[in-house]
């Protein structure tokens, strides 16, 4: 009778360990589910964030997409109508400003978080080929050199100079000279 007794409270244990394993799979199986489901939401919610016209910040610099480089982008209206001209020549001075450098501090990364490739990239953060969306940086609107050299490349693109003489000029007027030692 106490061999009896003994199996009876084993397999009641055993039944109670099963059950207690059972609701921890199910607490479990439930946590994944609500993860998989915050985390589609949260996906969902930061895909409408390409729309155009949206604003966004990307470290210092706030970026704005439009339809194409003929729809200005609208932080342009906290600035002078100048401001809006210089961005406005930008889709026309596109070729020559991908090659020219731009010495405020932004190509080596000390104006900026990540650092620009060219005179450009002040103007337009991204600009995919395959598409006419254009996104657009702030980063020129207060940075009197990047202001400048898009006046001489305006300037000089009038008079009819070619992209090198372009290039050799604002690298004669903005390229920090050595100093001896």
């Amino acid at each position: 009778m106490m061999k009896r007794q003994r199996q009876t409270a084993d397999t009641e244990g055993q039944a109670a360990a099963e059950v207690r394993s059972s609701r921890i799979r199910g607490i479990m199986y439930a946590m994944l589910l609500a993860f998989a489901f915050i985390t589609l939401l949260t996906a969902c919610g930061l895909s409408n964030d390409d729309n155009d016209g949206a604003e966004h910040m990307h470290g210092s610099e706030t970026w704005q997409k439009t339809a194409s480089y003929d729809e200005l982008p609208s932080f342009l209206s906290d600035y002078t109508p100048y401001t809006s001209e210089l961005y406005a020549a930008v889709h026309d001075h596109a070729d020559i400003m991908s090659g020219i450098n731009c010495y405020c501090g932004c190509m080596d990364g000390t104006a900026v978080e990540t650092p620009h490739d060219s005179l450009l990239r002040c103007y337009i953060a991204e600009h995919p080929a395959d598409e006419d969306r254009v996104t657009w940086t702030n980063h020129s609107t207060s940075c009197g050199i990047c202001k400048k050299e898009m006046e001489q490349v305006v300037a000089l693109s009038k008079q009819g100079k070619t992209a090198d003489e372009i290039r050799e000029a604002i690298d004669a007027a903005f390229k920090p000279k050595k100093v001896a030692s």
